[in-house]
């Protein structure tokens, strides 16, 4: 079994090949704007790498955002024709998820951040509880200043942000204020793609047309992330990390 997993979901895009135990190929590139130019060419290429055909893949995960309204559609549209021209099974990953996910043994307080234009960041806390890595808030959308004041203790930062980013938060949170290595922020198709398999292995697949961007449309944050919010189905918190033993 091959799964596709494609994410063009920022300015940042990814595609990987995976056969639920090894990463088989994976490009990650500065796509600026150009995803619907380049996004073909480099899982072609991909699939040549791999020895592998389209006609080989019979699952596709896809990065369903927050992130660029232009860049999400690229890599869905993507995604549901490939899924449906192959007959494969189809799985949308929140972005930020993938961005966390890869930081789940470090123990740590994570927060994921994308930007969302002007001064504004997408965001979402995770955290182990109960030995599962979990989202512990809403995907929401905040300035920085905003952002900080409802986080109270030790945080792990990853994603993209720019030296001025990096800089603001440490002004706002001071120790409290984690960073990861630049190499390990970066958001990879690899990591979707466990996720997706992980996914499709404990929940029916998506049908092609219920794959939708995720448009965080909060203006502000209006509860604690030190707080538990309020229960959601576990599929959509849980991000499939097994039970430590």
């Amino acid at each position: 079994m091959t799964l596709l997993a494609l994410d063009t979901s920022t300015a940042w895009a990814s595609v990987a090949l995976y056969d639920g135990r090894s990463v088989l190929a994976e490009e990650t590139w500065h796509a600026q704007r150009r995803h619907g130019d380049e996004l073909f060419p480099t899982i072609e290429r991909l699939l040549a790498y791999a020895r592998k055909s389209l006609a080989d893949v019979d699952r596709v995960a896809v990065a369903t955002g927050p992130g660029s309204f232009t860049g999400l559609r690229v890599a869905i549209a993507a995604a549901q024709g490939i899924a449906r021209g192959a007959g494969a099974s189809l799985v949308g990953i929140s972005t930020l998820d993938v961005l966390a996910y890869p930081h789940a043994q470090s123990k740590q307080r994570t927060c994921a951040l994308l930007p969302a234009g002007r001064t504004e960041w997408y965001a979402a806390i995770y955290q182990e509880r109960n030995r599962k890595w979990l989202r512990r808030s809403p995907y929401i959308v905040a300035t920085l200043p905003d952002l900080c004041r409802q986080i109270g203790t030790h945080t792990l930062f990853v994603g993209e942000m720019d030296e001025e980013a990096e800089q603001t938060l440490r002004d706002l949170l001071g120790p409290k204020a984690l960073f990861a290595p630049p190499a390990s922020r970066m958001r990879r198709a690899g990591y979707l793609a466990e996720l997706g398999w992980r996914h499709l292995e404990t929940a029916p697949q998506a049908k092609l047309g219920e794959i939708e961007p995720i448009y965080v449309k909060q203006p502000s944050i209006r509860s604690s992330f030190d707080q538990p919010f309020a229960p959601v189905p576990t599929g959509d918190l849980a991000l499939g990390l097994p039970k430590r033993t």
